[in-house]
């Protein structure tokens, strides 16, 4: 693949690489388990970290664009330390962890420059979720690396229920004593029958009965097994691959075209909420869609069925 073919796309926002969707937290609202065939259920296979190193190193990207390690929890794959030490030092990359790993074989294994660029938000961003990890034990932690040099925030989830809630306020608090970015994201989903977040289109999220639609993805999606997919629903669902990163003839460019989905109705939160994009200016959504219309044969929500790529 020549330099063309592996050039980023302008029109690309952001690159996540799903090294795992396994996780050591059991958020009841957790995104990742948008429907019952959710992510942590799919089955999909891991890919080995030396095939993450070799698809990550033919990349050329733009500017102080990342790759970002999520999951899931990207730590639990059994190669995470060989892959930041061992992707090419051009290569820019961000972390999403909940920080439940041994924070001195971290500092003692992952170089500060591995997750360090310039940018309005922390490259380490850890998530904070009440009753799943402790905020004292995260606190101690972000401060640990804070003073190794590593760029860190914490984030948390604003959640409409009120216990939790508060909850989240007095982490907050702690953390913003001691100097710790804090910073709250919109609740997305469903939460006791009600439906929150904000979406750029109607009847996008949650409905029974689906239409078809023409969507344009500005994010490169990747699953633990290397499939490139055009949204989150897609990813989690494991359906319909754009392509494969370790495709020898794979056209990055392809990405910037608008494809035909017959799953309007079940888009992904993530996908369709107005928020900010990387550079932290707000109105951008990850997908673009037009031409919503009905299907010619109806699909409804139960008969949804991922594919064990």
């Amino acid at each position: 693949m020549d330099n063309m073919n592996k050039l980023i796309p302008v029109s690309q926002n952001y690159i996540a690489f799903f090294l795992t969707f396994g996780c050591n937290l059991h958020c009841p609202y957790c995104i990742n388990e948008h429907s019952e065939s959710g992510a942590k259920k799919s089955g999909v296979k891991m890919m080995i970290a030396e095939d993450w190193i070799l698809a990550t190193n033919r990349f050329v990207l733009r500017g102080e664009l990342p790759i970002t390690l999520q999951g899931g929890e990207p730590t639990l794959h059994k190669g995470f330390y060989q892959i930041v030490s061992e992707v090419d030092k051009t290569i820019k990359m961000d972390l999403l962890t909940n920080m439940l790993f041994d924070v001195d074989e971290f500092i003692k294994r992952v170089p500060v420059w591995r997750f360090d660029r310039t940018a309005p938000y922390s490259p380490i961003r850890v998530s904070y979720h009440p009753g799943q990890n402790d905020i004292d034990d995260l606190k101690a932690k972000t401060l640990k690396l804070l003073e190794k040099g590593y760029k860190v925030g914490v984030f948390a989830i604003d959640h409409p229920d009120e216990e939790i809630k508060k909850n989240i306020l007095k982490a907050e608090l702690k953390c913003k004593e001691v100097g710790i970015d804090f910073r709250l994201k919109e609740f997305l989903g469903d939460w006791e029958g009600q439906l929150y977040g904000t979406y750029k289109y109607d009847g996008c999220v949650n409905r029974s009965i689906f239409k078809t639609c023409d969507c344009r993805t500005s994010e490169i999606l990747v699953n633990p097994a290397g499939y490139i997919f055009r949204c989150h629903s897609d990813l989690y669902k494991n359906r319909t691959p754009i392509a494969h990163i370790l495709d020898e003839d794979l056209q990055l460019g392809h990405l910037e075209q608008f494809r035909q989905c017959d799953y309007y109705g079940d888009c992904n939160p993530c996908d369709v909420k107005v928020k900010t994009n990387r550079f932290q200016i707000f109105g951008h959504t990850s997908v673009q869609i037009k031409n919503i219309r009905q299907r010619a044969i109806n699909i409804n929500a139960n008969c949804v069925k991922g594919r064990n790529l």
